[in-house]
């Protein structure tokens, strides 16, 4: 009995003790720099990944960026969705302050852009 008794004891005050993740956080911000300069925050319940969000709209040449960097629940890590002019992307990881990347795997098709134009402008005069 004794001897379970310094087990806990020594298992009470050596245990490092459990932290939450820290993610950066940020909302609708056009530079990585810009989320990286605020404060990080504590995960909490199940949110066990760290996130990069990123939409990025391209109209007549211009490229606009908005990141969105916090905590997420595992099952809400999507991936990378380009729909006409826009592309948008979810990247997850799972350590501390591993979103510092502005990154989102967002792969800007070209191609994609060009021609969802061209759809969009014939559809547009041949109403």
């Amino acid at each position: 009995m004794k001897t379970v008794l310094a087990l806990l004891f020594m298992i009470y005050f050596f245990a490092p003790p459990v932290v939450p993740l820290q993610c950066y956080s940020c909302a609708n911000e056009a530079s990585n720099k810009v989320c990286n300069a605020k404060p990080p925050v504590n995960c909490t319940g199940n949110e066990d990944r760290c996130m990069v969000s990123k939409v990025t709209t391209e109209i007549f040449g211009q490229q606009i960026t908005t990141l969105k960097k916090g905590c997420i629940k595992s099952a809400e890590c999507t991936g990378t969705i380009s729909i006409l002019f826009i592309s948008t992307g979810t990247e997850c990881c799972k350590t501390n302050l591993c979103n510092i990347s502005g990154s989102a795997g967002v792969g800007e098709s070209k191609l994609l852009l060009i021609a969802s134009f061209l759809y969009v402008t014939f559809k547009f005069f041949n109403m």
